[in-house]
């Protein structure tokens, strides 16, 4: 089998890179995280409380505890990524979130609710985010910036299409049945798609990354080696300043979006923004992302990360100040753009920060532990935004608070280095 999938890997790249095979299945992995998604899940939220009978706090008070969970213990699931490779861990994280997703159809009480969330949001949301995350970098050096923003586009079908495929499955069939659905899909579409045809590593199958010419076996073992010398493991990353520093950096546009996304309406309806306006406004925040490979090849690989975190991070800022002026839909468009381009732009920088600075060898624990950080940022986003509307009937002041936090951001940006790793 795995002569097999190696075989007809080579074949392929006789015709193009194979690195854009693997970009396109692990593009394929982050839409089938969608069952873990909050973009799907909520879409199930009101059938649980008409079939149970709970409130809605109740609902979401469990659901921010398992996705708190999830987050934390995700740390393991990127050393298991270490250990035993992308593509058995895509495999058996494909088979258990196809397991979570019939679970989930029999639920019957709380216990059985908060565990079928933490299933949906490890094996879905973090670990089909995670593990493709990790194999993109594996195959592109100089594109890099190009492939991780042409990942995203995976999650962009998923918000796009995914809410309404669940809405017509609940309705017509049922909840249940919706949930045995995406673990049919899960196993008969996705993970044959991961078993068969991806490979970790371009060296596994005698390339470089971004196809670079391969004279004999000296060149493969000049790049593993070399590659091993550059990479960190996970508590020498620890042990740097970048690595605190990049993570809070990545913990402040998960806290504001959750926070702003979750109160929108709410945010608009004191801003003189009806309901519908809103509802077009809201869906403006993911229309930059389709021109983020564009932007992605003039910037990322271009200038050094930490000036592009800084300048992002001061524009956030700029960008919720300009937010408590906002007193119409179109300046509230103006605001939602703008955000939505200059995070998209700070995410891909991000993500390419953590293989440049820390190696590719130990990505996958690497990133897996960088992802706590923006968990905890999401997971407490929705608490200022609240507290700021009930201790004064706006939100100008959380709006505030935030862009102290992105000028937070800014300082820590301009602080970082790329590391060096100590020789032992």
């Amino acid at each position: 089998m795995n002569q097999l999938r190696q075989n007809t890997a080579l074949k392929i790249n006789k015709f193009f890179y194979y690195g854009w095979v693997i970009l396109l299945l692990s593009a394929i992995g982050t839409f089938f995280s969608s069952p873990g998604q909050t973009y799907s899940i909520s879409a199930f939220i009101d059938s649980y409380i008409a079939e149970f009978g709970y409130s809605r706090t109740m609902i979401s008070s469990i659901y921010s505890m398992a996705t708190i969970l999830s987050g934390t213990l995700i740390v393991f699931m990127g050393k298991a990524v270490d250990k035993f490779g992308q593509r058995r861990m895509l495999v058996i994280a494909g088979i258990m979130l196809a397991a979570a997703c019939l679970f989930n159809s029999f639920i019957i009480n709380i216990p059985m609710i908060f565990f079928g969330f933490f299933l949906l949001r490890y094996f879905g949301q973090g670990s089909l985010t995670l593990i493709p995350g990790s194999l993109v970098p594996q195959w592109f050096d100089k594109n890099r910036a190009l492939a991780i923003s042409l990942l995203a586009f995976g999650n962009m079908l998923g918000n796009m299409v995914v809410p309404a495929f669940n809405t017509y499955m609940i309705n017509q069939f049922g909840w249940q049945t919706a949930w045995r659905g995406w673990s049919m899909l899960l196993l008969i579409v996705f993970v044959p798609l991961m078993a068969f045809f991806i490979i970790n590593k371009p060296e596994n199958i005698g390339l470089l990354p971004d196809n670079q010419k391969v004279n004999d076996q000296k060149d493969l073992d000049d790049e593993i080696e070399k590659m091993t010398l550059e990479s960190f493991h996970l508590n020498e990353a620890l042990k740097t300043k970048e690595f605190w520093f990049v993570g809070i950096i990545s913990m402040m546009v998960p806290m504001i979006s959750t926070g702003m996304m979750f109160h929108f309406f709410s945010i608009m309806a004191t801003k003189n923004v009806d309901p519908t306006a809103a509802a077009v406004v809201i869906g403006l925040i993911a229309v930059p992302g389709f021109f983020m490979p564009i932007l992605a090849s003039a910037i990322v690989d271009r200038f050094r990360s930490r000036y592009i975190l800084s300048v992002t991070s001061a524009l956030i800022g700029l960008d919720l100040i300009f937010m408590t002026f906002v007193d119409s839909a179109f300046k509230a468009s103006v605001f939602i753009l703008c955000y939505g381009l200059l995070t998209n732009l700070q995410s891909v920088t991000i993500n390419v920060i953590w293989v440049k600075y820390f190696g590719r060898l130990h990505l996958g624990s690497i990133r897996g532990a960088a992802t706590v950080f923006m968990v905890i940022g999401s997971a407490f986003g929705t608490v200022p935004f609240g507290l700021s509307y009930d201790m004064t009937g706006s939100y100008g002041s959380v709006f505030v608070a935030m862009a102290g936090l992105a000028l937070i951001g800014t300082l820590l940006s301009l602080s970082i280095r790329k590391p060096v790793k100590v020789k032992h």
